[in-house]
């Protein structure tokens, strides 16, 4: 536990000294791609998981102007995370996740993560098969269930799929409609929010997803920084 809150304070120490932009930074990849000869299957989905599907996302900074506005500003940075699957073991989904050369500002660049994951009628399952020394940028701990039945009232409406700017210590769910991120709409998404590593001064992190669009967004937010949050974003295929 202590190990993977260290870990989020150095990433986040990280991102304080990145510059920023107002959109997402085109990566170049000149580096040997650790998805040659699968077959390019779309972006993960949830509902129909297939090896070959592959999802790109861009990083962020999302910053409330105080603890009583409700306004965010949101800039992109120079960083593209890679979620693939690339094999299936028995009834579960080998997902890799790595870094695209020639991003910045976060460790462990050369660094490929494996995770299992599976999928039943009421939720995906991510598991880590591989060394507990290796640190993930999306899954947190051994296992996270998230559950795809979709979220809807009396659970609140997020309309912006924003993460809580603020202090809490429990599990709960909201749901977002009609999102639109880079030119893409997601017309229903389920909102996860993790915030119990809050108790001890960790973070409070934030799933964004859908059966058919996989992971859309995910977010963390500071214990002692609580109108900051950083983030993925899903690109467009």
């Amino acid at each position: 536990m202590l190990a993977m809150k260290s870990f989020w304070f150095l990433m986040l120490a990280f991102l304080a000294l990145a510059c920023s932009s107002d959109e997402p930074a085109v990566i170049e990849e000149t580096w040997d791609d650790p998805l040659e000869g699968l077959p390019d299957k779309g972006a993960i989905r949830f509902d129909n998981p297939e090896v070959g599907q592959r999802s790109r996302y861009v990083l962020f900074q999302a910053t409330k102007k105080d603890y009583t506005s409700n306004e965010v500003t949101i800039n992109h940075r120079p960083d593209t995370l890679v979620l693939a699957i690339v094999d299936k073991e028995g009834d579960k989904f080998v997902i890799r996740e790595f870094k695209t050369r020639g991003s910045e500002n976060l460790p462990l660049e050369e660094e490929i993560v494996t995770r299992h994951l599976s999928v039943d009628s009421d939720s995906a399952y991510f598991s880590r098969p591989t060394s507990p020394f290796t640190v993930s940028l999306v899954f947190v701990g051994d296992q996270m269930n998230i559950p795809l039945q979709p979220v809807s009232d009396p659970a609140p409406l997020n309309p912006d799929c924003l993460p809580l700017f603020g202090y809490d210590t429990k599990v709960w769910m909201q749901y977002t409609t009609n999102y639109s991120q880079f030119g893409q709409t997601f017309h229903h998404l389920n909102d996860f929010y993790d915030y119990t590593e809050m108790a001890g001064d960790g973070l409070g992190l934030m799933y964004a997803y859908g059966p058919s669009y996989g992971l859309v967004r995910w977010t963390w937010v500071s214990a002692w920084e609580q109108t900051k949050a950083e983030g993925w974003d899903l690109l467009p295929e």
